[in-house]
């Protein structure tokens, strides 16, 4: 029987980029479904409360929520691949700076999981005060910041996960 003639036709770069690609989805389509549980359980707290999320300064401030759990995902579907990655080296090589590395993504990975956690208390928090508060924090950008840093995350991590795959 002849070998699948289609077999390692594809550039290890290109695997890299389609895996990356990959990745990426997979965190997009992670992070709407927890986003979009958080939004559940935040409209809740509002309705308990009497609060009406109708207005658009409370819908800005619900979108930025999904965009930032969102993002927060993407950037922990990659920090898990690249655990992936390093444990598999490590197991190799018994290297301490493979093992050093591992350590070092995993604290990241924590670090992604805890924001996603401390967002949904911020959010739903902000739900509990004053609703001149929820208007303010939802009218002034609010959440621009930690997008941008993690973003900036996002592609230092796809470009670890890039080299790492060579």
């Amino acid at each position: 029987m002849k070998d699948n003639p289609y077999k390692n036709k594809i550039n290890p770069k290109m695997k890299a980029l389609i895996i990356i690609l990959v990745l990426f989805i997979i965190g997009i389509i992670v992070g709407l479904i927890i986003s979009n549980i958080g939004i559940i359980l935040i409209k809740q707290t509002a309705e308990d409360l009497g609060i009406d999320i109708g207005g658009a300064a409370e819908q800005r401030l619900i979108r930025g929520y999904i965009w930032l759990v969102t993002i927060i995902c993407i950037d922990a579907i990659l920090l898990i691949s690249l655990l992936w990655i390093y444990f598999d080296t490590y197991r190799k090589t018994k290297s301490s700076f493979i093992l050093g590395l591992n350590f070092f993504i995993g604290i990241l990975l924590i670090k992604s999981i805890l924001s996603i956690a401390y967002l949904f208390t911020l959010f739903n928090d902000s739900i509990r005060l004053l609703p001149s508060v929820l208007i303010t924090l939802g009218t002034s950008g609010f959440g621009a910041l930690g997008f941008f840093i993690n973003i900036f995350e996002i592609i230092a991590i796809s470009i670890l996960l890039y080299l790492s795959m060579e």
